[in-house]
């Protein structure tokens, strides 16, 4: 008797690795072909092995941006959630909105929250943050994303959605715009004086046109193209004060046309009112430094909305987000 109750749970357990091939196999084949950009990731995390790890912006979601009848604060480690997506420009898709409830049409995918709800964000894995590439050919891949403090290049990953939820990843390609981040910090004794607190830094990014045709993206003079992003590390949940890009619309005056290879520099100085934050249950804005020593932010570029009339003017303008790699006021760049 025991020996059929051990030949049954082994083939138990292989009917359910068949299945889940099975599936997967479905899914590649028939699913609905989409692409999502990747965001940065540490560079301090290693290559390992054949895979390449994948972070991505919905990874990190914003709490204002979750719907349901239960507030996004009692989500807890491991609850399913759904990543409702829309189309963005070729193909690459975006996040729409957060829900705990199964979509009944559209394309969404199906995670897990993957740790208790802080800051105003909320962590979700999908099982597509690895992506298992041929032997031999991750080092490149990795080198071709860049590293820290350098010009970071995202990826543009192919997948197959089923109608579950669930992801297969098929191939990849790079997006046409990369991103660096630079941070100027005053910390000598001499420039501030003994025991002086930290200043908010003047971040500098830089966007570079790394296709083989020209691009457009769009930036004023209060730089509406940028915008911040907290990472949550606080527990406490920042938003940005300044109103006045909300939204921002293309002028075409902000069109800037980069040539391949061409680069568009901008120097953000966080210390200045544009990019004071507000914290939730307190009073008054302040700067990074000021409210946030210890928080990790990041800067996001979102091109404009095109209004009717402009899309002859702005047919080269490259849609989508680009996420910057994190920065702190302490001067740490992850």
């Amino acid at each position: 008797m025991r020996k059929v109750l051990i030949i049954g749970l082994v083939l138990s357990q292989f009917a359910v690795l068949a299945y889940m091939a099975g599936e997967r196999e479905w899914i590649r084949h028939r699913g609905e072909q989409v692409y999502l950009r990747t965001a940065p990731v540490d560079p301090r995390d290693p290559f390992r092995g054949d895979f390449v790890q994948l972070s991505y912006s919905l990874n990190t979601i914003d709490t204002a941006r979750f719907r349901s009848s239960i507030p996004a604060n009692s989500l807890k480690r491991e609850d399913k959630v759904y990543a409702v997506l829309k189309p963005s420009a070729s193909d690459v898709y975006q996040l729409d909105y957060l829900t705990d409830r199964k979509p009944s049409a559209g394309l969404f995918l199906q995670g897990r929250v993957s740790r208790e709800v802080s800051g105003g964000q909320i962590q979700v894995r999908y099982g597509i943050e690895q992506y298992f590439v041929q032997q031999g050919s991750g080092i490149e891949i990795e080198r071709k994303r860049g590293e820290r403090d350098d010009l970071q290049i995202p990826m543009e990953v192919a997948m197959a959605l089923g109608r579950s939820g669930r992801a297969v990843l098929t191939d990849y390609r790079w997006s046409r715009i990369g991103i660096r981040l630079e941070q100027n910090t005053v910390t000598t004794e001499d420039d501030r004086g003994e025991g002086a607190p930290p200043r908010s830094p003047t971040v500098i990014l830089t966007l570079k046109n790394v296709s083989e045709t020209p691009l457009q993206i769009a930036d004023n003079d209060a730089h509406c193209g940028f915008s911040l992003q907290t990472e949550g590390d606080t527990g406490r949940r920042f938003t940005m004060a300044d109103t006045r890009c909300s939204p921002y619309v293309l002028k075409e005056s902000d069109l800037i046309t980069l040539a391949p290879g061409q680069e568009y520099r901008a120097e953000l100085d966080t210390a200045l009112p544009r990019w004071y934050v507000l914290q939730d249950g307190v009073t008054g804005s302040a700067s990074l430094a000021a409210a946030a020593p210890n928080e990790r932010f990041r800067m996001v570029y979102r091109p404009p909305v095109v209004l009717p009339g402009m899309d002859a003017s702005a047919n080269l303008l490259w849609q989508g987000e680009l996420v910057s790699p994190a920065f702190s006021v302490r001067g740490r760049i992850d």
